[in-house]
Order: C-alpha cells, then sequence, then structure tokens
C-alpha cells in the first residue's frame, strides 16, 4: 500500500508536495477528521541514518507533543506506517516566510513587527520551556560567530543572533552578511552592520539590531528583553 493509501484509509486526501528534505518530505492533505488540510511529514526511518531515528526523531516528537503555543505549530497525531515509516500530521500553514520574502521582496516594517513578534512570543515560550529551536545544524547564513568558530556555545544566544537574521531578511530581502566561506563570513560578522540605501531604518529598529547581532554572545539581549524592546513595544 503507497503512503497516500495509508492516510486516505483513515481519512487523510492527498493534494499537494509540500516540500523535500534528506530523510522526510512534507506534503499537504485535506482532513475529514480535522476538518482542515493539513500537513504531514513523512520520515523514512530505514533509509534515516541511525543517529537521526534515534535521537533526532523521537527528541522531535516529543517537543511537538509538549509544546502549546498560538505561534508554534500544532502536531494533530502520529501514524506509523510499514517500512518503518511515520507520518507526523500537523496543522498547515499557508506558506513560509521564505516564500513571502521572494514574493513581495522586502515586507512592510509594520508587518514586519508584527510577524517578528509572534516569532519572538513562540521562542520565549520555547526558551521558559528549556528549549531551543537551533541546535548546531542549520544554514550558514544564520550561523553565528561561536558556530563558525566551533566553540562552546549558548544555544539561547545562538536563537537571538538567528532571529536577527531573519528579521533583516523581512525588511530588506537580503541577508544581513553574505559570504561564500565561513572565514569571510566570520570577518563580516565583526564590521559594524550595513543597511541597504533604499530602506529606511529607524534608530529603535538599529539598536534593536546592533544588540541582537553582538558580536560576543552574552552581550546579547535575553529573548525576554527582545520582546520588551522599545522597537517592538511602539
Amino acid at each position: 500500500m503507497t503512503v497516500d493509501n495509508v492516510f486516505k484509509s483513515v481519512g487523510y486526501k492527498f493534494i499537494s508536495l509540500i516540500g523535500e528534505g534528506s530523510f522526510s518530505e512534507v506534503k499537504l492533505y485535506s482532513s475529514l477528521k480535522h476538518r482542515c488540510n493539513v500537513a504531514i511529514k513523512i520520515m523514512d526511518r530505514e533509509k534515516s541514518p541511525a543517529y537521526f531515528v534515534e535521537k533526532f526523531v523521537p527528541r522531535e516528537l516529543s517537543i511537538l507533543g509538549q509544546v502549546n503555543h498560538d505561534n508554534i505549530i500544532k502536531m494533530y497525531e502520529i501514524i506509523e506506517m510499514p517500512g518503518r515509516r511515520v507520518g507526523i500530521v500537523m496543522e498547515a500553514a499557508a506558506k513560509d516566510l521564505y516564500k513571502k520574502i521572494v514574493e513581495v521582496h522586502r515586507i512592510p516594517e509594520c508587518q514586519s513587527k508584527t510577524m517578528f513578534s509572534q516569532m519572538v512570543s513562540a521562542i520565549n515560550y520555547l526558551h521558559q520551556a528549556g528549549i531551543v529551536h537551533r541546535t548546531f545544524c542549520g544554514t550558514l547564513t544564520y550561523y553565528p560567530p561561536e558556530i563558525i568558530m566551533e566553540r562552546p556555545y549558548d544555544p539561547k544566544k545562538y536563537d537571538i543572533w538567528s532571529l536577527a537574521v531573519i528579521l533583516f531578511c523581512m525588511l530588506t530581502g537580503q541577508v544581513p552578511f553574505n559570504a561564500a566561506s565561513q572565514s569571510r563570513l566570520l570577518i563580516l560578522q565583526q564590521k559594524p552592520l550595513v543597511y541597504p540605501k533604499d530602506v529606511a531604518f529607524g534608530e529603535p529598529c538599529r539598536e534593536l539590531f546592533r544588540a541582537m547581532l553582538q558580536y560576543d554572545p552574552p552581550k546579547r539581549p535575553t529573548i525576554q528583553e527582545v520582546a520588551e524592546h522599545p522597537w517592538l513595544k511602539n
């Protein structure tokens, strides 16, 4: 029985493929049970490395099962399938942030502030629960200096740096530090942030970037301090 037929037998009708990763794929289905469309992440344990199956999958399922926040995708159920495959049924988002930025190029400051506040609220909730969003894996663009230099790091301060990169992308349509190599990226991260000339940045916003993109991790604000920053309060 195919994956789609397995899900069809329990009330899910295939709509489209959303995305694919190294060890999984995500598909969009309509759901009679939940009366909405859902995203199902399908992971194949047979094709995945042992460390992924034994460590990352159980941890992901455990975290998804315990978190409950308006700005975090909800998990509805887990479906075990033949061939050591597992389907994680989750709330479906209209689109991801990257697609939104590609679509409009730049997200207006007022809208960016609203969306960023939602992200900060979600990360604040996770940090208070002892959960961090980023691990050692990730995309080079979002790496803080301590990760590039392979030093012991505070994952909460890693989250702060990555959030600043995301905000910069939302407001400008480009990354704050653009380099093809880790060594070049590290050099750029030590220099003052360069803002596009055709995008207006008020001082409260610039001050927030200076704080969150501190080269020295302990000098970066906590997520609670970010939430209380004047740029977001306004």
